[in-house]
């Protein structure tokens, strides 16, 4: 079996891996980048040279110069939520606190493509301490307050409240990875090094995936705890499969992507598949929905980012008030966190995920954002445990 194990010995520890598994996804490991796009606060550096340009143009003029040399992947990377600030300039939105890039993406030297990634288990020890949370529990229910005074007034419908846990890493973060990827195996999982920062994704949410000119989005929203016995896991599906405050939240996203989905679709193409559909993971169950499309002619991949970013399982419905909102009355930015990760091919076809169930460390302190989607029938207690069980995958290392 072709594995990480073979090609270790010989160029060392990669520096991203891809971790796709399920719905023809990509396992792939990379070692070392040619050449680096990266945007802060809004300037473009290539390879760390300031470019005087526009971040979107010159990002796409990028992409396509890399695709013109490559016969495998011509990009990897993300895309923060804070890149919203540069596409929706409308918005007078907080700075970023983060030092951390509004998008990043390389082009890989070395790449390996991979049967499997998480098949083996890992032997390097790896332990957690000192977790925190910038809010207290009182708090998250005032800002569930706050959130419910919009609801009330309408001006919005779902808002996604999310908050940091912050930890001490004993170990490495690439065996952190490895670690946590044997025990869950992420759907749609993203392992990158960039040297400050490393940033390891075990999401289980598609964001989008384009082939030829189809392109489909996954909305995750919906969820409940996978159980402690057989019994339990049955009971906890049927009961999030009957939930009309659930579906009622799910729709709403669906929707949303919907209408994103049609600013780039050609017109009546636009479908849904296996609604309301339940997946399950290692420790949790998500209401999962495919929203697919085909794509008008000589769309490209500026153009698909600026139609869905950020994605609309992560802000609420409508999409623009709600990423308002959630500037308000969250004290932290979320960097990469539910941005997207992904990489793009030569013929232009792109798989990316919601990052979720994503940390980003530096010097080895570990940052885990976890939340969800808030509406009037919330119950407060409720969203706080809900967001517990999203933190559960740590178990696994605490």
């Amino acid at each position: 079996m072709n594995n990480l194990n073979t090609y270790i010995p010989k160029y060392g520890v990669p520096d991203a891996v891809i971790d796709f598994n399920g719905n023809d996804g990509l396992i792939a490991g990379i070692w070392g980048f040619e050449n680096v796009i990266e945007c802060k606060n809004g300037k473009i550096l290539l390879n760390k040279k300031n470019i005087s340009c526009n971040p979107l143009e010159f990002l796409q003029m990028t992409i396509n110069d890399w695709s013109k040399s490559t016969n495998e992947i011509s990009a990897i990377g993300f895309i923060g939520y804070d890149f919203k600030n540069i596409l929706f300039p409308n918005i007078n939105f907080k700075n970023s606190t983060k030092d951390i890039p509004d998008f990043w993406f390389g082009k890989p030297s070395i790449i390996k493509i991979l049967d499997s990634f998480s098949h083996i288990e890992p032997l390097e020890s790896i332990s957690f301490s000192n977790c925190s949370s910038i809010i207290s529990k009182k708090k998250y229910f005032d800002s569930i307050n706050k959130i419910k005074y919009h609801l009330e007034y309408g001006d919005v419908y779902q808002i996604n409240k999310t908050y940091p846990l912050k930890y001490k890493l004993k170990g490495k973060p690439f065996d952190l990875y490895h670690q946590l990827s044997w025990k869950i195996k992420p759907r749609r999982g993203f392992y990158l090094n960039i040297g400050k920062n490393q940033f390891l994704s075990l999401s289980p949410e598609e964001f989008i995936k384009t082939k030829d000119n189809k392109i489909s989005t996954y909305p995750m929203k919906g969820t409940r705890p996978e159980g402690s016995n057989e019994l339990e896991r049955l009971q906890n599906i049927k009961d999030l499969s009957k939930s009309e405050k659930d579906k009622a939240e799910h729709l709403m996203i669906v929707d949303l992507l919907r209408n994103d989905l049609g600013k780039i679709c050609e017109f009546g193409t636009i479908n849904i598949n296996n609604l309301y559909g339940i997946q399950t993971y290692e420790t949790i169950h998500h209401m999962v929905t495919e929203v697919y499309g085909k794509l008008k002619q000589n769309t490209n991949f500026i153009d698909i980012i600026k139609a869905m970013f950020p994605g609309g399982s992560i802000t609420g419905t409508p999409k623009e008030k709600a990423m308002e909102i959630i500037d308000e009355i969250e004290s932290y930015s979320r960097g990469i966190y539910t941005g997207s990760m992904g990489y793009i091919k030569p013929n232009g076809d792109i798989d990316f995920n919601i990052a979720i169930r994503t940390m980003t460390i530096e010097n080895n302190i570990v940052e885990y954002p976890v939340g969800g989607g808030i509406v009037w029938d919330s119950n407060s207690e409720e969203e706080w445990q809900e967001t517990k069980i999203k933190a559960k995958i740590l178990e696994f290392v605490l």
